[in-house]
């Protein structure tokens, strides 16, 4: 009995200590799991600051090209983005620029197929339309969400034809915009929101 009563004891200890066991296990996978969270987040904040300080530089460095290179006036303007004539500058295919008096915006533009994370560039539209993507470190700076319905947008080429646009419609969305527009130039946030500026063709 006593060999019973010891072994039950021994049993009710054991029970008792595993569940702190159990918690402090716990704790240390949450501990775990939230370092990891931080890690993460640290590393994409380095990555955001280097494509920023990056793309800044080259983003200017091709403004200050386009000005030196594209003439005052050019031929007719080409309106497939597949066949609009393309300059190297800085090691980046470039098809023009993006203009707006209105709110101060001026743009470069890369050809279809550079890399959006660090300079304006095209993207595939679905009916021929110009697409124009912005990376997010220049959100701020290219102030989409300050262009109103009326204001006017110039596309001028590399060769110096312009194509004129007028803006339609903006909006943010987390969902597939409409890309029916002459036009479209758009910035996605970290977390899949976009905000957008549609526009028709106006000469």
């Amino acid at each position: 009995m006593s060999d019973a009563r010891l072994t039950s004891r021994e049993k009710r200890c054991g029970a008792d200590g595993a569940a702190p066991r159990r918690w402090r296990l716990a704790l240390a996978a949450g501990a775990a799991l939230v370092a990891c969270g931080l890690l993460v987040w640290w590393q994409g904040t380095q990555r955001a600051t280097a494509q920023a300080s990056e793309g800044s530089a080259l983003y200017q460095a091709v403004l200050a090209d386009l000005d030196a290179t594209v003439p005052a006036s050019g031929p007719a303007a080409e309106e497939d983005p597949a066949g609009l004539p393309v300059a190297q500058l800085e090691g980046v295919d470039v098809v023009g620029r993006l203009v707006c008096k209105d709110a101060s915006l001026d743009l470069p533009v890369a050809a279809l197929g550079e890399d959006a994370s660090l300079i304006p560039a095209l993207e595939e539209g679905n009916n021929g339309e110009l697409v124009v993507r912005v990376p997010a470190w220049l959100a701020r700076e290219a102030r989409l969400d300050t262009l109103a319905s009326g204001d006017r947008l110039v596309f001028v080429q590399v060769n110096g034809a312009r194509r004129t646009f007028s803006v339609e419609d903006a909006g943010t969305t987390s969902a597939d915009f409409n890309d029916n527009f002459d036009l479209l130039v758009y910035t996605e946030g970290s977390f899949g929101e976009k905000t957008w500026v549609g526009c028709s063709q106006s000469s």
